[in-house]
Order: C-alpha cells, then structure tokens, then sequence
C-alpha cells in the first residue's frame, strides 16, 4: 500500500479489519496506545470511552479524527512502529519491510478449517500436522495429541 495514501481514501474493508485488531487489543496495544500517540488531549480519549461504552468502535472514531488532519498511511505505519504493533503493520507494510508475522489461533482454526481431515499432512504418534493457507502464504502448524494415560 501506498504510504503517501491518505488515511481516509483507505479501503473500508481494510479499515474495518485494522479496527477489529486494535480494539480487540489491551492497554499498550489497543485502543489506548494508540489513543497515547495521536490524540492531543485527554478530553478526547475520555470522549472516545465514553462512545465505546454506547458500542462504538473507538479505534474507528479515533482513526476518523485523525484522517481529517491530512494523516497518510505512512504516518499509521510509523505509529504502528513505535507500537510494536506487528499484527495490524501487516495490513499497511509495504512489501518486503521485515515484520514478523503474527498468526493467531482463530487464523489457525480458519486456516485449518477447524482442523478438517483434507488439511492434515502427516500424523505421527504424538501430533498431526496440517496446512494453514492465510492470505497468499502456507503454513504448517503441528497440532499435539493429548494422551490420557492411567497410572
């Protein structure tokens, strides 16, 4: 993506998803970490808690105030980065920027599609390992088995 790209010409979808991701975050990487980084006064952060106790996405109202500033994607990368914000950096990152990948169990579930037998690639006596496609990459994920054993 374009880091030149102002934040309000970003794809809804896109948008949705990066909200989804840090208002599912807690303290340093929710909402209020970003908040701590592009929000000029305590009177907005207190405005935006209030909107999330009526159900509002406060990354949402948060990200939409800003944008009216003229902010690019580039500016959310470089805040992402002070973040260590991995998992939301990969929707805006350039290609080829070397940020680890964060996959999480419900990618692995829906990657698997819930461990289906047409994703195993191997089983062995203690573990199964199955394919995982997220995105245009494939990974291996090795699921252990859980032996109850009678003493």
């Amino acid at each position: 993506m374009d880091s030149s790209m102002y934040l309000y010409d970003v794809p809804p979808v896109l948008m949705e998803k990066f909200c989804k991701i840090i208002d599912s975050g807690d303290d340093s990487l929710g909402w209020r970490g970003l908040a701590a980084r592009i929000v000029p006064s305590w009177t907005e952060v207190r405005r935006t808690e209030r909107l999330e106790a009526i159900g509002k996405s406060p990354t949402r109202e948060l990200i939409w105030a800003w944008a009216q500033q003229n902010k690019t994607v580039g500016d959310l990368v470089k805040v992402l980065e002070d973040m260590c914000h991995y998992r939301a950096l990969q929707l805006f990152s350039p290609q080829g920027r070397n940020h680890r990948l964060v996959i999480t169990y419900s990618d692995v579930i829906e990657g698997t599609r819930h461990f289906h037998q047409d994703m195993k690639i191997s089983e062995g006596s203690f573990s199964a390992v199955y394919r995982v496609v997220e995105g245009n990459e494939t990974f291996a994920v090795k699921l252990f088995k859980q032996v109850q054993k009678a003493s």
